[in-house]
């Protein structure tokens, strides 16, 4: 659990996850300067969320994933036997959602129709939670979902999205690639995430809003260095493709080229696939 929470951490966000079957929840954080979030995932009355995947989103990063976009959570962990969870934060506004797979499962976006768990505010948004320097907030037992919808392309007016296609070094398309987008050169974390490649080579990430993005490509959803085989598609962080778009526009027509890591490491090598 530890070494996957490690890969999804953000620098500086200073999160620590605390089993709730051992510390008690009146327990004083670790650094008086954060605060606690705690509660439990129900599936219903009687049947815990048991062992779910549980995803944090920071709101101060960007809003949490939805219909028209895939963002990748600033954490990423599992809950407890019961279904429980506690985190020690700095203090800020945050998202909790969870799904109901085995920690073996694959990373990625949910399947299409797969319940999603979350606290629903009156409108059937998610709803946030305000975490304050030495408090501790309940968020009391989650049981409400709904099931995962991407809006395809050219059903919602104000979908913003990139769209292209992932060649090899022969202009052959490659299947099972995936694209993130950063807002930020060079970082390893990034914010938003396509679906997988099919046969085709065809891409299609949605993003929250405008602005200047950061195009990468990967073979697995995982973060962390490349492991040796893992589709990349630059050696150097100056060969990120840049993209710039604005609210509510559709950029197609990117390609991107890709080859494969040579071992384990830092974007700095690779082979034509």
């Amino acid at each position: 659990m530890i070494r996957l929470f490690k890969k999804f951490l953000l620098p500086g966000l200073a999160m620590a996850l605390i089993s709730a079957a051992t510390v008690p929840a009146a327990e004083a954080p670790v650094n008086p300067a954060n605060g606690k979030l705690s509660g439990q995932f129900m599936i219903n009355e009687k049947t815990p969320l048991a062992n779910g995947r549980l995803f944090l989103y920071n709101k101060a990063m960007g809003p949490p994933s939805s219909d028209r976009y895939s963002r990748v959570p600033d954490n990423i962990t599992h809950l407890d036997n019961n279904g429980k969870f506690q985190f020690e934060l700095e203090p800020g506004v945050y998202y909790l959602s969870a799904i109901n797979v085995t920690a073996d499962a694959p990373m990625g976006p949910p399947a299409d129709g797969e319940p999603i768990y979350f606290k629903m505010d009156a409108k059937g948004a998610i709803e946030p939670f305000v975490v304050s320097a030495g408090q501790d907030t309940n968020a009391g037992i989650i049981s409400t979902s709904s099931p995962y919808r991407r809006t395809m392309a050219g059903s919602d007016k104000v979908v913003t999205l990139v769209e292209g296609i992932i060649i090899d070094a022969d202009d052959k398309p490659v299947e099972g690639a995936a694209v993130l987008a950063d807002n930020k050169p060079g970082t390893q974390k990034a914010l938003f995430v396509s679906e997988k490649t099919g046969r085709d080579g065809r891409f299609i990430l949605h993003v929250h809003e405008g602005g200047q993005y950061f195009l990468r490509v990967r073979g697995a959803y995982h973060g962390g260095m490349p492991e040796t085989g893992d589709i990349i598609n630059f050696n150097d962080p100056k060969e990120q493709i840049t993209v710039t778009l604005r609210k509510g526009e559709r950029l197609s027509g990117i390609t991107i080229k890709v080859k494969r890591q040579q071992q384990k490491g830092p974007l700095f090598q690779g082979q034509p696939l």
